[in-house]
């Protein structure tokens, strides 16, 4: 696939029309890339994963690579809607309660059988739901609207063609594109493609994401932190949203010592994933070795986004596999994983990418913000009302309460107590109860 010209930098456009100056005033710090920015650059350096053919009952998650064609009609015959009689509508014409019209009763169609005849003029056949009608019967009339009278059938109510009938081809005609290609399988997805007799499909492979965290401070999730250690968390977090969002993580650990602990294990990554994440190594306020690492190996295409609460965000490229660098806080983490790392999987996938489900909620109190700047709030929801959270670095248990981000954007002097606004609901899934939250 070849690679458009990617040069990204503060105060250099991703496209003409997409100019991001950097500034600096009184109220903050210097500014580089919106959200939408880091999007676009990091849709337009995903690379394609291969095409595979998989079992349909294996394909749960994966995106299409390619369409998928109905390969008959179906159902394939002239299938009754309802329990009833098969007649010819015709035949029908005129009939009331007070005076019915009379049919020759022609015998009962078994549900899996063709109906052994053809239906002649006059006459009518018993059928069940999901049965086949009878050659030259075009209607159904309901069980409630006939009188069955052992030799012929009294029909109190006229039909017309068509009527408690599925045509042969109703569902789906020969040659017709029932999935195109980027479309994501459901279970649902999974069932049609089993009724219509279509048992494999191409999809696209899910990508592979190596996983990184760096910091001298750092120590297993399974160990005791000393005073002034944590616990590594990110690596965990980061994996299971890649396979959420349909990924393959793959964990490399923990780089201590730097920049050279760092690069191997980087090099090692690239050579065995799609792309690479590294959380802890960029900050504002210290030396930034995801950078610097990247820039050895590689090229930066983004640092920085203008965005409060502020972010380093690190987007770069080696050997044309993209590598994201995060910073350590969790909280900052999983925002970041959601609104711009969730469109690089999506679009390695081959799939259009989703965004994410907004609902409807009130302000719980004031929120303020600065016009020149674009927020990012992480709220928890309680009756419908909507709460910020305390955004302390270093608060793991954020993510407990999170329920969902408000977006206030540039040029917005926040949102006033009382009224409406929309929460991106993260993962879908809300707890029917709130934990109690630590208190000052």
């Amino acid at each position: 696939m070849q690679k458009k010209a990617r040069v990204y930098s503060p105060g250099i456009n991703i496209q003409a029309h997409n100019s991001m100056p950097d500034r600096e005033d009184a109220a903050g710090p210097v500014c580089s890339a919106t959200i939408d920015d880091a999007v676009r650059l990091i849709r337009r350096i995903a690379p394609d994963t291969k095409v595979e053919t998989r079992y349909i009952d294996e394909s749960d998650g994966y995106t299409l690579g390619a369409p998928v064609y109905c390969r008959y009609d179906i159902p394939g015959f002239n299938r009754s809607t309802k329990d009833g009689y098969a007649v010819r509508a015709e035949d029908t014409k005129g009939a009331t309660p007070q005076n019915p019209v009379k049919l020759l009763y022609s015998g009962l169609i078994h549900n899996g059988h063709s109906a052994p005849k053809v239906l002649g003029e006059g006459s009518c056949m018993a059928i069940a739901t999901g049965g086949a009608l009878p050659d030259s019967s075009d209607a159904v009339v309901m069980h409630e609207n006939a009188l069955f009278r052992e030799s012929f059938v009294e029909i109190s109510c006229p039909v017309f063609p068509g009527d408690n009938v599925i045509r042969e081809d109703e569902d789906a005609k020969t040659g017709e594109i029932l999935f195109p290609e980027g479309w994501i399988l459901r279970p649902q997805d999974i069932g049609v493609l089993a009724g219509f007799g279509i048992c494999t499909v191409q999809v696209r492979a899910m990508p592979v994401i190596g996983i990184l965290s760096t910091g001298p401070e750092l120590v297993p999730a399974d160990g005791r932190p000393a005073k002034g250690e944590v616990r590594e968390t990110n690596s965990y977090l980061i994996s299971a949203l890649c396979r959420k969002l349909g990924a393959i993580p793959r964990r490399y650990g923990i780089a201590w010592e730097g920049t050279k602990d760092l690069s191997e294990m980087l090099c090692a990554g690239v050579m065995e994933c799609d792309a690479m994440i590294i959380s802890g190594g960029s900050a504002h306020d210290e030396r930034d070795l995801t950078a610097e690492v990247i820039s050895r190996h590689g090229s930066i295409l983004l640092s920085g986004l203008s965005i409060s609460p502020r972010k380093k965000m690190v987007i770069g490229e080696i050997e044309g596999k993209p590598i994201i660098g995060l910073p350590g806080h969790p909280a900052s983490v999983y925002l970041l994983l959601l609104l711009v790392v969730s469109n690089l999987i999506q679009v390695m996938k081959g799939s259009v990418t989703h965004g994410l489900v907004k609902e409807k909620a009130i302000a719980g109190v004031d929120l303020k913000a600065h016009p020149d700047r674009e927020y990012h709030i992480p709220v928890r929801i309680d009756k419908d009302k909507a709460f910020p959270l305390d955004r302390k670095a270093g608060l793991v248990s954020l993510l407990t309460h999170c329920d969902g981000i408000v977006h206030i954007p540039q040029g917005n002097r926040g949102i006033k107590k009382g009224e409406m606004l929309e929460v991106m609901d993260l993962t879908g899934v809300r707890s029917p109860f709130h934990l109690p939250m630590h208190e000052e």
